[in-house]
């Protein structure tokens, strides 16, 4: 019984590193990407080797698999929850509607332009922050406009704008993109 709880949480654990170790490469941090990696797959190994030593017991496959499931549902919880990075929206609300300035005013950068529509002039929104403050960015534009389209996307480079000055780099970005 022990041996099934080992492999069921030993495939949480690797799941749920998996998973941040993507994010964290498609964020461009191939170095710790690379060395999460090295955990990730000793605790596989580890994991596989406890099923296949006793391929004949069916319960192991199952908490193997079981652990599988789970961490994945662990894993995108917690990449949820770190909310690593920065993300874009883009935003199309009315014409003259207060999204902009009350998001300017929470510290957003945004970035706007006249749009139209099928029916009527729209003022489209590009909109930078961090992720972090998606909760924040989903219920100013739902107090002010719930019928605003948005559509979120991720930015894998980021330079210029007066958000350069604001935010500071990562501390390894010198490391990788060169110093000032």
């Amino acid at each position: 019984m022990l041996e099934l709880a080992i492999i069921f949480g030993a495939q949480v654990v690797y799941v749920s590193t998996m998973t941040l170790r993507w994010i964290i490469l498609l964020k461009g941090c191939r170095f710790w990407a690379s060395i999460m990696s090295l955990f990730e797959v000793t605790i596989w190994v580890y994991a596989l080797s406890l099923v296949v030593a006793s391929i004949d017991e069916p319960l192991r496959l199952l908490a193997y698999a079981g652990g599988f499931a789970a961490g994945t549902a662990v894993g995108s919880w917690l990449e949820e929850r770190l909310a690593y990075g920065y993300s874009m929206a883009l935003v199309v609300v009315r014409e003259r509607s207060e999204v902009s300035r009350r998001l300017r005013e929470r510290g957003f950068a945004v970035t706007t332009w006249k749009g139209r529509g099928r029916e009527r002039e729209r003022d489209v929104l590009l909109v930078f922050y961090r992720r972090s403050f998606n909760r924040v960015l989903d219920q100013i534009i739902n107090d002010i406009e719930p019928s605003a389209f948005v559509l979120l996307l991720e930015p894998r480079l980021m330079r210029g704008g007066f958000l350069e000055r604001r935010l500071p780099a990562p501390p390894w970005a010198d490391r990788y993109f060169g110093g000032p």
